[in-house]
């Protein structure tokens, strides 16, 4: 039994250290360029918004300025908690080298703050468009005025700071595992339910609004034979992901799980900001 045991051992050892290296050949060549590559993409997108979105027809449409404002959040959003990543790969988004209460809860705040606040401004744009489907008589075009913006702006930051203050209430400093949830099933819950379930049926909501809107009013321009035409600016969205991290005290790993579950962290957290790229597709699409 003994001599069966020591064969195990000796053909699974071979075979851990295989698949270690090849992760780590892998992670090094792959997957800590992605922080690199992601924001470089963003960056290509952002400025091309830039150019497209203030040209002297566009800079004047609450959409464009909602759709802009987007755009920058989500390139400060790849500079302040990806691109990092790729000066310094070994940190990661693991936080376990933060051993200071206020540094973590900072951390935590703008990995809340800067990844919901260009969500938000997206709803705020859907609800101009839906804005856009009613008469010029009705309250709802109220917000497609210019002067609407600011205040509207500052309302979408305003909650994206109390989302991501919630988020960061429920992290601290953990002896011997830096900066960790302190309530692990309640983070996983709020994210899972703000960002993955939340935000996702406000935009379906919103979009399938103003498509009934759009159906009522094209009825009525065939009904009463009206023949003038109307502009309208189209953008799609990308869908949001569902991203969360359940830290869990676990010491009956083993050494390869470890390292698959690093991989897929590291992956996966990566992978992630994909959806602050978006402002390179609009730039594509609206050139």
């Amino acid at each position: 039994m003994s001599s069966a045991n020591q064969t195990l051992s000796s053909f699974n050892l071979p075979s851990t250290k295989s698949i270690i290296d090849d992760l780590n050949l892998v992670q090094q060549r792959f997957v800590n360029q992605l922080p690199l590559i992601i924001t470089i993409l963003g960056l290509i997108g952002f400025i091309g918004n830039l150019f497209t979105f203030l040209q002297p027809n566009l800079r004047n449409n609450s959409f464009c300025i909602y759709t802009l404002t987007a755009s920058f959040a989500d390139i400060i959003n790849l500079f302040v908690n990806l691109f990092p990543q790729y000066l310094d790969p070994t940190s990661g988004n693991l936080l376990s080298n933060i051993s200071d209460h206020f540094t973590c809860k900072l951390k935590l705040f703008l990995l809340g703050f800067f990844p919901q606040l260009p969500l938000n401004l997206l709803i705020m744009s859907l609800i101009e468009r839906y804005a856009c489907t009613f008469g010029p008589t009705s309250r709802m075009s109220r917000l497609r005025q210019v002067k609407m913006v600011p205040w509207m702006i500052l309302i979408t930051i305003i909650i994206a700071c109390i989302i991501a203050l919630f988020a960061s209430l429920l992290y601290d400093v953990v002896p011997g595992y830096g900066c960790t949830s302190t309530h692990p099933t309640i983070s996983a819950v709020n994210y899972i339910l703000i960002t993955g379930i939340i935000t996702p049926m406000i935009m379906l909501i919103l979009v399938l609004l103003t498509y009934r809107n759009f159906l009522r009013s094209r009825r009525r321009v065939v009904r009463h034979n009206n023949s003038g035409k109307s502009k309208s600016l189209s953008q799609s969205f990308l869908r949001n992901g569902i991203r969360s991290s359940v830290s869990t005290r676990n010491y009956s790993k083993s050494v390869i799980e470890w390292v698959l579950d690093y991989f897929m962290l590291s992956l996966t957290n990566n992978l992630y900001y994909l959806i602050n790229v978006r402002s390179f597709y609009l730039s594509t699409l609206t050139s």
